[in-house]
């Protein structure tokens, strides 16, 4: 894993606290070596329980034992067969993200971004927010 800048191709490391390209100021993008974890994933991946967490290997999270959790993700496909018929598609399904924690799916990215600033030794979070992120964080 590693990020890259998309506009100038700069790479950054993992633990730099930085949220553009530090040369041109442009957007960063992880960039993945798919088929280096091709193998490697599959099998751990089968035996853990589903969520965010079970995806470890593609998320910018080094000290695993930092993991803060509370069962963000595994949340179910529902079939949608009327709807799909209607559409014309055979195997429709939605995502029901009811199921998090916090009933929204930004729970998904905050279980990542809190472990995220626990490593970096952050102490105090704030969010500008009166909906579903501020829930999320708290």
């Amino acid at each position: 894993m590693r990020i890259r800048c998309i506009e100038c191709g700069s790479s950054v490391g993992i633990m730099d606290k930085v949220y553009a390209c530090p040369k041109c100021g442009g957007l960063l993008d992880v960039e993945y070596d798919y088929d280096a974890l091709a193998e490697t994933v599959q099998k751990l991946w089968s035996n853990r329980p589903l969520s965010v967490w079970k995806y470890g290997e593609l998320l910018p999270v080094l000290n695993k034992t930092l993991r803060v959790s509370i069962g963000e993700g595994g949340t179910r496909l529902i079939h949608c067969r009327r709807l799909g018929e209607k559409l014309k598609l055979k195997n429709l399904y939605v995502k029901d993200e009811g199921g998090n924690p916090t009933g929204s799916f930004k729970d998904r990215g905050m279980t990542v971004g809190v472990t995220k600033a626990l490593e970096f030794g952050v102490k105090n979070l704030i969010c500008a927010s009166t909906g579903n992120t501020s829930s999320s964080l708290a």
